[in-house]
């Protein structure tokens, strides 16, 4: 028979070890958690992307419109998207924000094109290759 002392030992050591983690239960834990946090970050980067498509998609129609209101205040096309953020002689620039909303969210400068009256904008996209497939072009903005 074990002594008083003996009892409340092992009742110690017993519920002490009833209370901790396994090895394996904290390593589960840990797989489990980066399993969450791996989908979330994949969830993040895809709504980062849309963000950039669209923010390219605005930008592309924004400098359109600027291109027909300096067509229409000075009679003539723009040469070149800077004369948009410059201003000339007394006038203010036709777009607010400098040489900052020349360039699409992939730090490329848009490109301007010009044939006639047809105006067409254009981000180069994800790839930073102008005439590929992921071009934004204002011609094709809906």
């Amino acid at each position: 028979m074990k002594n008083t002392d003996e009892e409340n030992i092992d009742n110690g050591f017993k519920a002490a070890s009833r209370a901790a983690f396994t090895l394996i239960e904290i390593i589960v834990a840990v797989a489990i958690i980066g399993i969450l946090g791996t989908t979330a970050v994949v969830g993040v980067i895809a709504q980062l992307e849309k963000a950039k498509v669209t923010a390219a998609r605005d930008g592309v129609q924004n400098l359109k419109s600027g291109i027909i209101t300096y067509q229409i205040n000075y009679k003539k096309y723009p040469n070149s998207l800077n004369d948009l953020v410059e201003p000339k002689g007394d006038d203010e620039p036709v777009i607010d924000g400098g040489q900052g909303v020349l360039v699409d969210p992939w730090d490329q400068e848009y490109k301007y094109e010009r044939n006639g009256k047809r105006i067409v904008v254009v981000s180069a996209g994800p790839d930073g290759d102008f005439g590929t497939d992921d071009d934004i072009r204002s011609d094709r903005v809906k």
